[in-house]
């Protein structure tokens, strides 16, 4: 997994786990350090905080399915890579500019 490959001294910290019917889901985030290639970018020895949910199914005590979501961009800024172009929600919320209006259909 390139992520393990990228990252070493991996803590996980989860912070919630909720269960409903056949889903179980946990969310937290991940502290390690950039020590090889991710996503093109040469190792920064930058210690991270890597945000992730992860969601199984489970069937007759079984996970049957299992989607996990990372905040990549989040990372990449901690690496110095803003893939938002000072267009992410960050410059909104610090009334440093003002969302556009939605459009009507």
């Amino acid at each position: 997994m390139p992520l393990r490959a990228a990252f070493a001294d991996r803590v996980y910290i989860d912070e919630a786990k909720i269960t409903q019917g056949e889903w179980v889901s946990c969310f937290g985030y991940i502290e390690a350090t950039h020590v090889g290639e991710f996503m093109g970018i040469a190792p920064t020895g930058k210690r991270v905080k890597i945000k992730y949910t992860d969601f199984w199914q489970v069937k007759e005590g079984k996970i049957v399915d299992n989607w996990v979501n990372v905040d990549f961009p989040n990372v990449l800024a901690q690496l110095g890579i803003d893939v938002f172009n000072g267009n992410g929600w960050e410059s909104f919320d610090k009334g440093e500019k003002i969302p556009p209006k939605p459009i009507d259909n």
